[in-house]
């Protein structure tokens, strides 16, 4: 399931980028929107899911906000219940990696004192 949320927040990432491009492509001057490329483009990216009010394509807006607000809902959820399975990635120098060596290998051969002396 976790794997399912960050590609639905990904998807979602990736077509909120397609209609910005398809907004900064609306505003290219002698643009022919019938053109079956840019026909497509803008229908994929919602520009006719609103007519235009007062000249004005406010549905693209409506698309962001709605989906921005799903994503943040996505990445709650994703956050809150699998980011804890999630392997963590710790950066150290190379003298805290050796510090760091002897202190397992220190705890390793206490251990195996104490397991010893149990067995006795």
């Amino acid at each position: 399931m976790a794997k399912f949320i960050l590609f639905l927040i990904r998807f979602f990432n990736l077509y909120l980028y397609f209609v910005v491009m398809a907004c900064f492509l609306s505003f290219i001057p002698n643009i022919n929107p019938n053109y079956p490329l840019f026909n497509f483009i803008f229908k994929l990216s919602g520009f006719y899911v609103i007519p235009p009010v007062f000249g004005f394509v406010i549905s693209p807006m409506l698309i962001l906000i709605i989906l921005t607000l799903v994503m943040l809902g996505l990445t709650k959820l994703y956050d809150k219940y699998y980011a804890k399975e999630e392997p963590t990635v710790i950066i150290m120098s190379p003298e805290e990696f050796t510090q760091k060596l002897e202190e397992l290998n220190k705890e390793k051969s206490e251990t195996k004192e104490e397991r010893k002396e149990n067995e006795q």
